[in-house]
């Protein structure tokens, strides 16, 4: 199969196109929008049947944060899905995607607001972003994957993809990497880091996984007769919020844990050597039809260690122990928490959760002390405020890292970061952009990536417009447009 597969009418989709979006996951299809309503002619594509990616097909749930995150305490952390506390500091296509799921019952938060966690309903949020890029004109090719790119000197001129339709190149005036690892950098010959300095061990894997025909009332009723396990603020806090019906988070039941532990009937992470019993788990209700469903709890734990998911051979393995690890989990809930008696798991996520791959090295490295001292910068695209959120990569011996942002209690995060160094005509965004590890750890997050990923499309249309290079547009031009599409600077 090859090019002759791709008719006259097809092919003319592909040719004299402006802007180029490779991987229509968090920041790509944000970047695709901003690019196209900039007046671009823009192509995504896609290697999946979806965009949005991560909290699409990934089934993230709690949707945080677009305002300031603050390291609450134990008895604060269930109000995350209902507070509007802390300013907010994240806007444009990322507020907008919000409004328009609020409006179609699928998020739980207030339209022009967003709460410190915001629950959404992933299978809608497809629907959603589906009809935000058409909307926007951008033209989709899903179930594509890039094989190798065309360049000149240190210029990326294009790209080679393998479809349904056969392969073929197409060209570009910019190309946005978006794929989440800076896959089409790395082939670009684009420097870059991995993981952790001293060994490059990355954070663990998630497969989300979702539960239902649970009595609530009966978990609730059981957490109550425990408070002092758990803590009485902090069961009075979820008791509370569930008699308002509004979200509700549950943590781990480590009593239960230890018991199924000792009992042999508890899943060991894949890669771990053994069970911690303060392993983190999350447990949160979700929202269907504008209200939130007790009776369906969807599921966040971390299940596998040292997996290095650039390495299909190591993707494929943690996978397949993923889901076997989820079907257990299921079990053990059924088995051991009281109100999931009678539970059933409904659904693995269609895509993992990866927290960690490749940060390309940019023209500006973005540090972990710029983060967390609220740092400003002259070229900034936007603010940020998602707190430093770390996993253990040891086998989870260790608590979750979380570090509050201080300063102003946000960060600027620079255009320059999204400049692979040392190449033309291409940006980056989304969690591999250029920053040390630490930054990354607030950087990852979904609506940073939708910030970036609209500050990347704003640029290129830009670039396109003037024909000037993405590094040498005036910056000062590019943060008017932004601020005009409701991005606060």
């Amino acid at each position: 199969m090859g090019r002759s597969m791709i008719n006259d009418k097809k092919r003319k989709l592909l040719e004299d196109i402006d802007i180029l979006v490779i991987g229509g996951g968090t920041a790509g299809f944000a970047a695709a929008i901003a690019s196209a309503r900039n007046g671009a002619k823009v192509v995504i594509l896609e290697q999946e049947d979806h965009l949005g990616g991560t909290f699409s097909g990934s089934m993230i749930v709690g949707l945080c944060s677009l305002r300031h995150q603050p390291i609450s305490t134990l008895e604060a952390f269930p109000f995350e899905g209902s507070s509007y506390a802390g300013e907010q500091v994240v806007f444009g296509i990322a507020q907008e995607f919000l409004d328009r799921t609020i409006d179609v019952g699928a998020a739980w938060a207030t339209s022009g607001q967003a709460t410190t966690r915001v629950l959404i309903d992933p299978e809608i949020a497809k629907w959603v972003i589906d009809q935000m890029v058409t909307e926007a004109g951008v033209n989709v090719l899903l179930y594509t994957k890039v094989t190798d790119i065309l360049k000149s000197n240190n210029q990326v001129k294009g790209i080679i993809i393998d479809s349904l339709m056969g392969k073929t190149s197409i060209e570009a005036k910019v190309i946005i990497d978006t794929t989440g690892d800076g896959n089409v950098c790395v082939a670009a010959g684009a420097e870059f880091e991995q993981g952790r300095t001293k060994d490059k061990l990355m954070q663990p894997l998630t497969l989300y996984f979702v539960i239902g025909g649970i009595c609530m009332e009966e978990t609730l009723r059981y957490l109550e007769e425990n408070a002092d396990e758990y803590g009485r603020d902090y069961v009075n806090s979820v008791l509370r919020l569930r008699k308002e019906h509004k979200p509700i988070t549950l943590l781990s039941f480590k009593s239960k844990v230890s018991e199924a532990i000792n009992n042999g009937e508890y899943p060991i992470a894949y890669g771990a050597e053994r069970v911690m019993p303060d392993q983190f788990i999350v447990s949160r209700p979700v929202i269907k039809n504008g209200k939130i469903v007790y009776d369906v709890t969807s599921n966040n734990m971390d299940m596998a260690y040292y997996v290095d998911a650039t390495d299909s051979l190591e993707l494929t393995r943690a996978i397949i122990a993923m889901r076997d690890i989820a079907v257990k989990m299921s079990i053990f809930f059924r088995k051991y928490i009281p109100g999931y008696e009678n539970s059933y798991l409904i659904q693995t996520a269609q895509r993992i959760g990866v927290r960690e791959t490749r940060r390309i090295v940019g023209d500006y490295v973005l540090t972990g002390k710029d983060v967390l001292s609220g740092k400003t910068f002259d070229d900034a695209i936007g603010r940020y405020a998602g707190a430093v959120d770390i996993h253990d990569v040891d086998g989870g011996a260790k608590p979750i890292s979380l570090t509050e942002i201080g300063g102003s209690g946000w960060y600027h995060i620079p255009y320059r970061i999204l400049l692979p160094w040392g190449i033309d005509n291409l940006l980056v965004a989304g969690r591999c952009v250029s920053t040390d590890r630490i930054a990354n750890g607030s950087l990852r997050c979904i609506p940073a990536c939708i910030l970036m990923g609209q500050a990347a499309g704003t640029a290129a249309a830009l670039s396109v417009k003037t024909g000037l290079k993405p590094r040498d547009i005036d910056v000062s031009e590019l943060q008017k447009m932004l601020v005009s599409q409701d991005v606060l600077i």
